[in-house]
């Protein structure tokens, strides 16, 4: 009784009383009541109970039974739960319809898919969508929807940025088709724009939807022509209030990293190093070729392993309650949840507050409002210098900690810092975020007629961030200026997005129409303000008083930014006896990044579907449960640049005239350029649905194509013009590729049951055509930044590293040269690649791979026995080169940086095609070819989640008034396994930085509901 005058208290605070009941023009409303049961008998609980062709729904309570209204007594009911079929019961003179649901051994093809600006069936689909539910979302802890969703949609390629504490993901959906634009996919929540999913709380989340063919995107145009994500938080529903609770704690850490040499392998580095020039020829030799510290240190035994005191491991813990009920008029979902994960170093954590409120009411049949408020605010604190890799090469000797366990900023010799400088608290280094997202979404529903519903929705996405950070001149980040540093970053976005749209639904015998119309305007704001300087008084006022720092080094910066963006589009949904379907698209954007007379452009798109197995020649192929094939084609564009990059701005530039200071305006660095015109991405889709043996084995396949052009690119000028660099549209690529789901009922029986889902992609991409008709070298990152026809945007350039050169190749290392200078024997070897035996960088430099994996691939396994249920999932991305800067570690001298452990090395005694051999004063660069160490094969196999749950019984919790109890133990991020032996302790997910290495989680959970 609480719990429920609590709603009704919400209710009434949130969304008044008001529920008038219409009359005159409409019928007089009919109830309903009954159980509904599974195929044994038990009551089933959360069956949702709908009137066909209408809105609205019922939901059953824990004893299964439900209430409802009619209109009339023609009205169809469809009694719907997920993993049973769907059955329709049309009312007649009944009061009391009982039903019994037999269980689905697939997902049911009525099941409704969340599309752009609608729904639809999933049966009547004919673009490119994959779908996420609830269930798979929160099997992983980690704290973000897009990374737990990794490897379970095909065509999507995600990696997390960074092992940090608030790191985020990178989302890829088929490829890359654009250079200097933005490549994430358009985010919609609960329909509206502007949103960053990682600050959902992973438990309000009903479903994600990835939208990826023009088909499907193209009801977005411009905005969704890198793919679009449509996430639905949970909502209300009518019936008993339901109040769960669902959180986990457990440790965050076990990082995988390389150990840095220590002892005698530290030791044997140094000694092979002076060996090379004959200055070291037997232990006798070695306190000629350490330093008088370092000498003493070792004969002191003060080895010390940075590494292994930098990392620790944390805590990550995520807790949400939410409450969720209502009536036929009314319905509510509210949530809080508290999020937290404190990172392996310490001052690395990240914690997160969120609310959700979900309102929906029916003012009567024809009028319907809802609203939707969620709030989150975040801090985190991160490390903003990379003690990680100085714990790795810093000189493994010294004495970390004085006699009172006070960190020793010197440990050693004066001028090597310590890799725990910035361990001694705040007050050394500060990297302190501040962020505060607002929501607010309000739509109202009007149904004037049968079949046609206006709706108005209006978005409002607020977000304040304030970044401060102060560095003592003891800190890391100080380490060579000596100077403290503190500076203040506030920025302020404001996004709106209103969209109305117009929605017919008719049915004329055979012929289904849904016609759907629709305007959207989208409007943001940025402001920003820097301010920083140095030599602040007092190191405990941080970042909050910059008037304390030196004027004369004092710096202040603010900008404001505004675009805006209108759109107005129409689709035609047509089915023929729900056999033959076919979907029409047409948008046109209005972007105000562009310049006059390019501004506006129209994307339309086409899409066909069949479903062969509703064909009567298909009757006697019992085996086929479902066969549908679809057919798209659509064009998607992409304005590719940042606000203002069609126009030439000043900036202010300091002068002095003898000792008067005085202000001068200059032009930017990148000019304008007006004659910039949209990318356009042409997609091709062709893809089939199917299910077979009574759909215990379901899934689908596609394959497309997708060719853009106008590729926009900022170009470097010629440095006489006296700017830099200028926005261009320089040429084309080409996107093909094959996604493969798969999910097979393995095992069905009465107290066992093993499912299996596979998830494949493989995509093709490469460049088709440059501004000039030859290869676009980067002079200033040629290995990573440049454009070459035939291959990935994202490629490497660089030499063929052939392994080492041996003994037995003396002769032949000779006859090749490098800047005149010939290989020897431990030198890297390269390839010549237009055999003149010279090495050289316009002649022997070729494409040698991608960060583009060549397939990616999410197998996972659900076991259920009884009460228990097992779950393990692995991930595999495969084909891949990464630029590995570990690698790039590697100090062949082994005086004063150290390397990691594992690195083989070449003697003559220990002839390895690794790396080369040490040589005393040399560094890395001084070797011809140093730069292809770095890069590596990175395909990975890895062991990503491992999930043991129980649930208790029904029988035992309905003494205790509970619903449903469940109690867990996760594992995430368990096991990799790389392809390359050169990429060892190290997830190479994280894609070859030596900054912040991806943790493992593991976690104990409970879910409780009332």
């Amino acid at each position: 009784m609480k719990k429920d005058k609590l709603v009704i208290l919400i209710f009434f605070l949130l969304c008044g009383t008001a529920s008038a009941k219409a009359g005159g023009f409409f019928q007089q409303s009919l109830p309903v009541t009954g159980t509904v049961t599974d195929n044994k008998g038990n009551p089933l609980a959360g069956v949702s109970v709908s009137v066909h062709g209408e809105s609205g729904a019922a939901i059953t309570g824990a004893d299964g039974v439900y209430h409802i209204a009619v209109s009339n007594a023609k009205a169809v009911l469809e009694f719907s739960y997920i993993d049973f079929t769907t059955v329709t019961e049309t009312v007649g003179n009944r009061a009391r319809i009982n039903v019994q649901l037999k269980p689905s051994t697939a997902k049911d093809l009525d099941e409704v898919v969340v599309i752009g600006y609608g729904t639809v069936k999933k049966r009547d689909l004919t673009g490119a969508i994959s779908t996420v539910k609830a269930a798979d979302i929160v099997r992983s802890p980690t704290g973000n929807a897009m990374e737990a969703i990794q490897g379970m949609v095909p065509g999507a390629d995600i990696t997390r940025t960074s092992g940090k504490a608030n790191a985020g993901v990178n989302v890829l959906i088929r490829g890359t088709h654009t250079i200097s634009g933005s490549t994430n996919p358009l985010y919609i929540i609960d329909g509206i724009q502007g949103s960053d999913p990682s600050s959902l709380n992973e438990n309000d989340i009903e479903s994600i939807e990835v939208l990826k063919d023009a088909s499907s995107t193209a009801i977005y145009g411009s905005q969704g022509a890198n793919g679009v994500v449509i996430i639905t938080t949970k909502k209300g529903a009518s019936g008993k209030t339901k109040v769960t609770y669902s959180g986990y704690y457990g440790v965050d850490g076990w990082a995988q990293y390389p150990q840095p040499l220590t002892g005698q392998a530290y030791i044997n580095l140094r000694r092979q190093a002076y060996r090379t020039t004959g200055l070291w020829a037997s232990p006798a030799d070695d306190s000629k070729i350490f330093s008088s510290a370092e000498w003493a240190a070792i004969q002191n035994n003060q080895w010390v392993n940075w590494t292994h005191l930098l990392l620790n491991n944390g805590i990550r813990e995520n807790h949400s309650i939410s409450v969720s009920g209502g009536n036929e008029k009314t319905k509510a979902f509210f949530s809080a949840g508290y999020y937290k994960d404190n990172g392996m170093m310490k001052f690395n954590n990240d914690q997160q507050f969120n609310a959700l409120l979900n309102l929906e009411h029916s003012v009567n049949n024809w009028l319907k409002a809802g609203m939707q408020g969620r709030f989150v605010y975040s801090t985190a604190n991160t490390r903003q210098s990379d003690p990680s890799t100085r714990a790795t090469t810093v000189t493994p000797l010294g004495v970390p900690y004085d006699s009172l366990g006070n960190i020793n900023v010197y440990p050693l010799v004066a001028g090597t810092i310590s890799p725990l400088a910035d361990d001694r608290g705040p007050l050394i280094a500060t990297n302190n975020t501040i962020a505060s997202t607002t929501t607010f979404s309000g739509h109202v529903d009007v149904e004037p007629i049968k079949g046609l519903t206006f709706r108005t929705v209006f978005g409002a996405n607020i977000t304040n961030t304030r970044q401060g950070q102060y560095f003592d001149s003891s800190s890391i980040e100080e380490v060579n200026t000596h100077l403290s540093y503190a500076g203040e970053n506030t920025e302020n976005i404001r996004f709106y997005n209103w969209d109305n749209i117009l929605t017919y639904n008719k049915q004329v015998g055979d012929h289904a129409f849904n016609l759907t119309a629709l305007t959207s305007y989208t409007h943001k704001n940025d402001e920003v303000f820097d301010g920083s300087g140095t030599n602040l008084v007092f190191s405990s006022q941080l970042f909050y008083n910059l008037l304390g720092t030196n004027a004369t080094n004092r710096y202040l910066y603010s900008n404001y930014i505004r675009t805006d963006n209108m759109s107005y589009a129409g689709r035609i949904n047509y089915s023929y006896k729900g056999r033959y379907l076919v979907t029409l698209t047409e948008r046109q954007d209005g972007a105000s990044i562009l310049s006059v007379g390019h501004k506006w452009a129209t994307f339309p798109s086409a899409a066909a579907g069949w479903r062969i197995s509703d064909e009567k020649f298909m009757q006697k192929a019992a085996w086929v449960s479902n066969l549908k094939l679809r057919l798209s084609y659509g064009v998607a564009g992409n304005s590719g640049i940042p606000a203002y990059g069609t126009q030439s701005t000043l900036t202010t530039q300091a002068m002095g005239f003898e000792n008067t200071a005085a202000p001068a305006y200059i032009f930017n660095s990148t000019i304008g350029n007006a004659a910039l015109s949209w990318e356009l991405s042409k997609t091709t889709n062709l893809g089939v649905d199917y299910g077979f043996f009574k759909n215990r084995l379901v899934g689908s396949v596609d394959v497309y194509n997708v060719n853009t052009s106008d590729i926009l690119l900022l170009r470097s000028l010629p440095p006489n013009l006296g700017v830099t660099a200028t926005y261009q549209n320089v040429g084309s690529s080409q996107n093909r590729g094959i996604e493969l789901s798969l999910t097979s009922q393995n095992v069905v029986s009465k107290n066992f049951q093993w499912t299996s889902t596979l998830n494949f992609m493989s995509n093709r991409e490469r460049i088709t055509g440059l501004i000039n008709g030859t290869n676009i070298i980067d002079a200033s990152s040629p290995e990573t930044a440049s454009l070459l026809l035939g291959h990935p945007i994202h490629s490497f350039y660089n030499y063929v590293k052939q392994g080492i050169w041996q003994s037995a190749d003396s002769a032949k290392a000779i006859t090749q040269t490098f800047g005149g200078t010939p290989f020897a024997p431990g030198y890297i070897k390269l390839k010549d690649i237009n055999g003149d035996g010279k090495i050289s960088p316009d002649s022997d430099r070729v494409y040698i791979g991608s960060a583009v994996p060549k397939w990616s691939a999410g197998f996972a396994n659900t076991f259920t026995y009884k009460n228990f249920d097992l779950y393990i999932y692995v991930l595999a991305r495969w084909g891949q080169m990464i630029q590995d800067a570990i690698a790039g570690e590697y100090n062949p001298s082994g005086q004063g940086n150290n390397s990691p452990a594992y690195f083989n090395y070449w003697t003559p005694e220990n002839p390895t095609n690794d790396y080369p051999r040490p040589k005393q004063n040399a560094n890395l660069a001084s070797y011809p070819g140093y730069t292809t160490l770095q890069y590596l094969d990175g395909s990975y196999v890895k062991l990503k989640t491992l999930s043991l749950g129980y649930s208790f019984s029904p029988a035992l919790l309905k003494r205790m008034t509970i619903d449903h109890l469940r109690v867990y133990a996760t594992c995430n991020n368990i096991l990799v396994f790389n392809r390359s032996h050169l990429i060892k302790d190290y997830d190479p997910e994280r894609g070859g930085s030596t900054d912040a290495p991806l943790t493992r989680q593991l976690v104990f959970g409970l879910n409780v509901g009332f």
